[in-house]
């Protein structure tokens, strides 16, 4: 049961064929490293903005670009949805051919087509963006009512862990959403092969 509601997490296990001279696959930068990287410096900018001791002061999550950021995410499973099912259903053949040149693989090592690579980024995307709405209403009604009363020490840290594994999810996903939009739009135009290849 877990693995069919999970399915969508595959597409972290897909990789990119070697697509530098040195045979790296830059996947996990997009993935992981740079997520991670924007998440420190938010999170570094956090906490030397922070000011308990202010009644003036508000956290972030209770700022009005909390707010902002929730109404994007709130937002954003429909329209993935609907790229999912525009992905899924488009007619042209050349979604359905297995690139020879850089072609993503799963995690059995096996080639999938262009179509196959953008369904699996899509849901995954998807199944992020209900997974952050469901974060985001959670944390906005953890911190509006008070019940984080842990004393300062631990408020604090808790609040820039959070932060830190709030903000390096949404970030993954604007940087996977960034890849995709380029895949859409140049990568399924490129040929399938080099004229070498044919």
């Amino acid at each position: 049961m877990m693995e069919l509601i999970l399915k969508p997490l595959a597409y972290l296990s897909i990789k990119w064929a070697i697509d530098d001279l040195k045979g790296r696959n830059k996947k996990p930068i997009f993935d992981w490293i740079l997520p991670i990287l924007f998440s420190v410096f938010v999170t570094i900018f956090l906490y030397l903005t922070l000011d308990l001791n202010s009644s003036e002061f508000k956290i972030f999550f209770e700022s009005k670009g909390f707010e902002v950021l929730g109404n994007f995410i709130l937002a954003l499973p429909g329209f993935l949805f609907a790229a999912l099912t525009a992905v899924v259903s488009f007619g042209n053949k050349e979604l359905d051919i297995t690139a020879k040149v850089n072609p993503p693989i799963n995690k059995d090592g096996h080639e999938i087509s262009r179509r196959r690579y953008l369904s699996n980024a899509f849901s995954y995307l998807t199944f992020l963006s209900l997974a952050l709405l469901i974060a985001t209403v959670f944390i906005n009604y953890a911190y509006n009512s008070n019940i984080l009363n842990f004393g300062i020490t631990y408020y604090q840290w808790g609040y820039l862990l959070t932060s830190f594994i709030y903000f390096t999810f949404v970030f993954q996903m604007l940087f996977i959403l960034i890849i995709t939009l380029y895949y859409i739009g140049d990568k399924v135009h490129q040929p399938s092969h080099y004229p070498q290849d044919k």
